[in-house]
Protein backbone atom coordinates (compact mmCIF):
# COMPACT_ATOMS: atom_id res chain seq x y z
CA UNK A 1 0.00 0.00 0.00
CA UNK A 2 2.47 2.60 1.14
CA UNK A 3 5.63 3.23 3.08
CA UNK A 4 5.97 1.57 6.48
CA UNK A 5 6.26 4.29 9.09
CA UNK A 6 5.97 2.18 12.27
CA UNK A 7 6.45 -1.45 13.21
CA UNK A 8 4.48 -3.09 16.03
CA UNK A 9 6.15 -6.34 17.07
CA UNK A 10 5.40 -9.03 19.62
CA UNK A 11 6.81 -12.43 20.48
CA UNK A 12 4.60 -15.46 19.98
CA UNK A 13 4.88 -19.20 20.58
CA UNK A 14 8.33 -20.65 20.00
CA UNK A 15 9.86 -17.18 20.41
CA UNK A 16 8.81 -16.23 16.88
CA UNK A 17 8.54 -12.49 16.27
CA UNK A 18 5.36 -11.24 14.59
CA UNK A 19 5.05 -7.77 13.06
CA UNK A 20 2.21 -5.49 12.05
CA UNK A 21 3.33 -2.53 9.94
CA UNK A 22 1.62 0.84 10.02
CA UNK A 23 1.86 2.10 6.45
CA UNK A 24 1.12 5.57 5.11
CA UNK A 25 -0.01 6.13 1.54
CA UNK A 26 0.68 9.73 0.60
CA UNK A 27 -1.24 9.53 -2.69
CA UNK A 28 -4.68 9.69 -1.06
CA UNK A 29 -4.40 11.59 2.18
CA UNK A 30 -1.21 12.70 3.91
CA UNK A 31 -2.26 11.19 7.23
CA UNK A 32 -4.12 8.07 6.16
CA UNK A 33 -2.53 5.07 7.85
CA UNK A 34 -3.14 1.40 7.09
CA UNK A 35 -2.35 -1.71 9.10
CA UNK A 36 -0.76 -4.69 7.36
CA UNK A 37 0.35 -7.90 9.07
CA UNK A 38 3.71 -9.01 7.68
CA UNK A 39 2.87 -12.68 8.29
CA UNK A 40 -0.72 -13.31 7.24
CA UNK A 41 -1.58 -10.27 5.10
CA UNK A 42 -4.31 -9.09 7.51
CA UNK A 43 -5.36 -5.54 6.62
CA UNK A 44 -8.55 -4.32 8.29
CA UNK A 45 -10.86 -1.61 7.10
CA UNK A 46 -9.97 1.44 9.15
CA UNK A 47 -13.47 2.90 9.05
CA UNK A 48 -13.69 2.61 12.81
CA UNK A 49 -13.29 4.77 15.86
CA UNK A 50 -10.86 2.30 17.49
CA UNK A 51 -7.21 3.22 17.73
CA UNK A 52 -5.06 1.47 15.16
CA UNK A 53 -2.53 0.53 17.85
CA UNK A 54 -5.20 -1.35 19.80
CA UNK A 55 -6.34 -3.14 16.65
CA UNK A 56 -2.76 -4.20 15.85
CA UNK A 57 -2.05 -5.50 19.36
CA UNK A 58 -5.37 -7.36 19.40
CA UNK A 59 -4.57 -9.01 16.05
CA UNK A 60 -1.10 -10.07 17.18
CA UNK A 61 -2.47 -11.59 20.38
CA UNK A 62 -5.55 -13.31 18.94
CA UNK A 63 -4.36 -14.49 15.51
CA UNK A 64 -0.74 -15.31 16.28
CA UNK A 65 -0.71 -15.75 20.05
CA UNK A 66 1.96 -13.06 20.26
CA UNK A 67 1.40 -11.35 23.57
CA UNK A 68 4.92 -11.05 25.00
CA UNK A 69 7.64 -8.49 24.40
CA UNK A 70 5.44 -5.95 22.67
CA UNK A 71 7.42 -3.15 21.02
CA UNK A 72 6.42 -0.13 18.98
CA UNK A 73 9.20 1.44 16.96
CA UNK A 74 9.29 4.08 14.27
CA UNK A 75 10.80 3.31 10.89
CA UNK A 76 14.40 4.54 10.88
CA UNK A 77 14.17 6.35 7.54
CA UNK A 78 11.06 8.28 8.66
CA UNK A 79 12.83 9.35 11.83
CA UNK A 80 15.94 10.41 9.91
CA UNK A 81 13.87 12.37 7.38
CA UNK A 82 12.18 14.27 10.19
CA UNK A 83 15.57 15.46 11.47
CA UNK A 84 16.45 16.76 7.99
CA UNK A 85 13.14 18.22 6.79
CA UNK A 86 12.08 20.11 9.92
CA UNK A 87 15.26 22.22 10.28
CA UNK A 88 15.27 22.82 6.53
CA UNK A 89 11.69 24.14 6.68
CA UNK A 90 12.56 26.35 9.66
CA UNK A 91 15.50 27.89 7.79
CA UNK A 92 13.31 28.46 4.74
CA UNK A 93 10.61 30.20 6.80
CA UNK A 94 13.17 32.43 8.52
CA UNK A 95 14.70 33.35 5.16
CA UNK A 96 11.26 34.21 3.77
CA UNK A 97 10.45 36.39 6.79
CA UNK A 98 13.78 38.22 6.49
CA UNK A 99 13.27 38.72 2.76
CA UNK A 100 9.68 39.95 3.26
CA UNK A 101 10.76 42.32 6.03
CA UNK A 102 13.43 44.04 3.96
Amino acid sequence: MGAAIRHLTAIGPGDQVFTVNVERDFRYDPYRDFLVCAHCGWSPSLLTTRRIDAMAWEHLASAHGADRGMADRENESVSRARWVVLPLCAVLIIALLVFAGS
